[in-house]
């Protein structure tokens, strides 16, 4: 009995390791995907990388493993990671005009013609709503780019284009969604706000003034929570004067206060900058955790770059809140802040040294705000009891 359920056990883990697997990468020749993807009856998906390329690198490690993509392509794709500067990867890059990386591009095993392409070091829904370019021929990059340059289609096509180049990694989309509202559509109905929403970025469009000029209405018809959402993330750069002009939504303080700070940043007033710093430390109102990984990026040690040009004492003081992060960011799948303050520290010994200044003793007293401790534990988990 006891076997029995050993092997019941044991396959019951075999299937639930298969069901989180990401893609299944065919590692044959090329001629032998073809004639997998043939007798299967299934596309070619290629990713081309290449060994130096960091946007690949991330791909591989965080979005091909994950379930969710692998499900998407595996069932669909015979897939294949080719490296386009290593044997007949040259050849092949060079047949489907791959030029930058990562490149992905989905063919036709019977005729071996590309039928979509795409690219870029993108999220996981990106990523999987690639496929869809390879699955219907009205999605699929080649009908989409042939008919946006001959300038003959309707407003249900231009969405349709907008949203796919959106997916294929562009960013510069309000010229054609400014087209789309030209041709009749409205930002008040709900398939053109979704649109807005997932593909126009930024601040610098008229549509984040109409919102803010018709917020109630905005807020009818589509809740406050999203439209505040939009107002945020549309401004989270946005210059003061442009942040203070709009309505009051959840979010707009913040951004306010957060846009202060880089103006401060920006015009090199340092002890400024670090005294407000202090200040949105302390401050209750606003969120912490989302305001420390924003300080990551003003922290950040350069030695070639501005930061040669601090003096010793004003590298102390950035450096102090370098370490303010590093104790109090807790993602534990990132290790940069962790990083950055290990470079940090490298280039504050090698000054001291080189300048022949002392390190205060306090420097490394327990911080005044945040974390106590340096660890990546969240502040919220409580310790294991000893027995």
């Amino acid at each position: 009995m006891k076997r029995t359920f050993s092997i019941l056990y044991l396959l019951l883990a075999l299937a639930l390791t298969s069901q989180a697997a990401g893609i299944e990468f065919f590692h044959g020749t090329w001629a032998e995907g073809v004639a997998k993807a043939k007798e299967e009856n299934k596309k070619i998906f290629v990713d081309f990388f290449t060994e130096w390329c960091g946007p690949c690198l991330n791909m591989a490690l965080n979005v091909f493993p994950l379930p969710e993509v692998g499900e998407a392509y595996n069932k669909n794709f015979v897939c294949m990671k080719i490296d386009a500067e290593k044997g007949e990867g040259r050849e092949l890059a060079k047949k489907y005009g791959v030029h930058s990386y990562p490149s992905y591009i989905f063919i036709d095993p019977q005729t071996e013609e590309m039928i979509h392409r795409s690219g870029g070091n993108k999220p996981a829904i990106d990523f999987i709503n690639d496929t869809k370019g390879a699955l219907d021929p009205n999605l699929s990059s080649i009908y989409l780019n042939e008919k946006y340059a001959s300038g003959n289609y309707d407003a249900d096509f231009l969405a349709d284009y907008i949203r796919s180049r959106k997916t294929a990694g562009s960013r510069n989309l309000l010229d054609d969604f400014n087209r789309l509202i030209g041709m009749g559509r409205s930002l008040t109905e709900r398939p053109t706000w979704d649109l807005f929403c997932e593909c126009i970025s930024g601040y610098n469009n008229p549509y984040i003034t109409q919102i803010s000029d018709n917020y109630a209405d905005f807020c009818t018809r589509f809740g406050k929570e999203a439209v505040d959402s939009k107002l945020a993330s549309a401004t989270q750069y946005a210059p003061v004067d442009v942040i203070s002009s709009l309505c009051d939504f959840q979010g707009k303080d913040y951004n306010i206060k957060l846009s202060t700070l880089a103006s401060l940043f920006n015009a090199n007033k340092f002890d400024e900058s670090w005294a407000y710093v202090d200040q949105l430390i302390a401050d209750p109102g606003i969120d912490q955790k989302d305001f420390v990984n924003r300080l990551a990026f003003y922290t950040r040690i350069n030695p070639n770059y501005r930061d040669c040009d601090l003096t010793f004492d004003q590298l102390l003081r950035k450096i102090s809140y370098t370490r303010y992060v590093a104790y109090n960011y807790y993602d534990r799948d990132d290790a940069t802040p962790h990083y950055n303050y290990a470079l940090a520290l490298e280039y504050l010994f090698s000054r001291a040294v080189k300048e022949n200044r002392q390190i205060p003793a306090d420097f490394f007293d327990t911080p005044k705000a945040g974390k106590a401790e340096y660890s990546n534990r969240h502040p919220l988990l409580k310790p294991k009891p000893r027995k």
